[in-house]
């Protein structure tokens, strides 16, 4: 009987062990280890803090961000130009309407990478990066005079046909309808009180706080701004929604989607359920709230008149 009464005893204590797993970190927990992870973001810390940040947890921020981390390099933050002071790799870029808005994928600094970690990269040349020419500012004999309304490390600012000149992937994109320069000239103005260098009054990022991810920034925010929303606004105070919400622009196939997904693995480690909820619902307002070079190339308001991708 006590042969028998042994191996029952065992399997009960196993079931009863599956049943009442170890408990579940604290909130508190998770936020701190999540934050180190956030902090290093396109920085030389990141490997390290996703491998530590995996190894507790049992996600998989390492692989997913794999290509990423192989290129990690000592970067400045921006400053005016968000591809530094490299050569030029698109000396045939058109600067010739006004209005035009242009996008870009690559560039080293440090605010490049954050933005290019967690944006979704459907098509080819992974744009992230974007600016809207006011043709009024251009000066074709000097391309490093200010023309461009994007964000630099302020927030909302300008760049030069220079600094544009020297992305590594890049696409001009050319209203397709009638425009009304004195609407035109109107909404640039308006959005000039943002970039001008006097107005500090504002932070740069996706999220408030720099790289708070569950603080997403809403498009109408007038304190914090990235260059693809400085976009949307100027065309938005003319008359146009350029955000096209594309359906084929994939959320899931995003550096964004790879931390929440690693962050509510980690918070609910036992339910799947509660997991996939989490995540369903915070891509679900990212969508609505973000707008992303890709979701403005695939807007119907506009025609694309130059590509040049020199690096995949």
């Amino acid at each position: 009987m006590k042969k028998l009464l042994v191996p029952l005893l065992a399997a009960l204590l196993f079931a009863a062990g599956c049943a009442n797993p170890a408990s579940a970190p604290s909130e508190a927990e998770v936020d701190a280890d999540f934050q180190a992870v956030i902090a290093s973001l396109g920085t030389d810390a990141a490997p390290a803090a996703f491998a530590a940040y995996d190894a507790k947890y049992g996600t998989t921020l390492g692989k997913d961000f794999a290509a990423e981390l192989a290129e990690v390099g000592p970067g400045a933050r921006l400053a005016k130009g968000d591809s530094g002071s490299g050569p030029v790799l698109q000396p045939a870029m058109p600067f010739t309407t006004d209005g035009a808005v242009y996008l870009s994928g690559g560039g080293d600094s440090t605010v490049s990478k954050v933005i290019a970690w967690v944006s979704p990269k459907t098509f080819p040349g992974g744009y992230f990066h974007g600016a809207v020419l006011d043709l009024d500012k251009f000066d074709a004999n000097n391309l490093e005079t200010e023309s461009l309304e994007t964000a630099v490390t302020k927030g909302a600012g300008y760049q030069s046909a220079a600094d544009w000149m020297r992305e590594v992937n890049a696409c001009v994109l050319k209203p397709n309808f009638a425009v009304e320069a004195a609407k035109l000239d109107s909404a640039q103005a308006a959005l000039d009180y943002y970039c001008r260098d006097s107005n500090t009054d504002m932070e740069y990022g996706f999220f408030k706080n720099y790289v708070n991810i569950f603080n997403v920034v809403t498009k109408d925010d007038n304190y914090t701004w990235y260059c693809t929303k400085v976009v949307w606004r100027m065309w938005k105070a003319y008359g146009k929604d350029i955000d096209s919400n594309d359906a084929r622009i994939d959320f899931t196939n995003s550096g964004l989607y790879s931390l929440v997904k690693a962050y509510y693995t980690a918070l609910h480690p036992f339910s799947s359920s509660k997991r996939t909820a989490a995540i369903n619902a915070y891509i679900a307002d990212a969508r609505q709230k973000i707008v992303l070079a890709e979701e403005i190339m695939c807007s119907p308001y506009f025609t694309k008149v130059y590509e040049n991708i020199t690096a995949n």
